[in-house]
């Protein structure tokens, strides 16, 4: 289903912006439009009524509602993590994710759902989120990652999900460009900007 009639919206697009809303995203940040993207169509909000927070950390358990969320907030079922509260915002979101096999955890019955997430992580869940929803997600199956100095420092489990990240266009180099940084925490420009660039490729509106 796409994401725009799962939102019951029309997704804003992606688009240059003068004025991002924030007092801490100047419209010239490389993350400027994507930001105003993900505040306009609801899928990130700021930290309070005037900042964004573009340098602060995101968390497994953000990442998961927000994708929760995309799917259309289907009922989540058992949870199966003993960190993870039924009262908790994002119990729901864990569940779900969980049980599609979009997430795991770290063994032991425990999620980590304050964790920050590291960019390996949350291509892998983009990926599964993608492959759950039905999308082709083949373009970049053959991208070669390895000219990347970094990529040893990748996870096994998330090599597929790197390669489909890096040829959908979703990630890109860090620093010079020549560098992955897989194991390095997702801000929240940069989830706001793989957020965007995920919703460019995959949804038709």
């Amino acid at each position: 289903m796409a994401l725009a009639l799962v939102l019951g919206m029309k997704l804003t697009a992606f688009a240059a912006v003068e004025d991002t809303g924030f007092s801490d995203v100047s419209a010239d940040a490389w993350y400027a439009d994507a930001v105003a993207y993900v505040r306009d169509n609801g899928l990130m909000s700021g930290t309070a009524a005037t900042t964004f927070g573009p340098n602060v950390g995101t968390t497994r358990g953000m990442i998961a509602t927000i994708l929760w969320r995309l799917a259309g907030s289907p009922n989540g079922g058992a949870n199966p993590f003993t960190d993870v509260s039924g009262s908790d915002y994002y119990a729901e979101a864990v569940a779900w994710a969980a049980g599609e096999g979009i997430v795991g955890g770290y063994g032991n019955g425990l999620f980590g759902t304050n964790d920050p997430i590291t960019r390996e992580q949350f291509a892998a869940m983009l990926y599964r989120f993608a492959q759950e929803q039905g999308y082709d997600v083949s373009i970049g199956e053959n991208t070669n990652i390895l000219s990347y100095t970094d990529v040893a420092d990748l996870s096994e489990y998330a090599i597929s999900a790197m390669q489909w990240a890096v040829g959908a266009g979703i990630i890109n180099g860090t620093g010079d460009g020549s560098t992955l940084t897989p194991q390095g925490q997702a801000t929240r420009a940069q989830a706001a900007v793989m957020l965007t660039r995920f919703c460019e490729e995959y949804v038709t509106w």
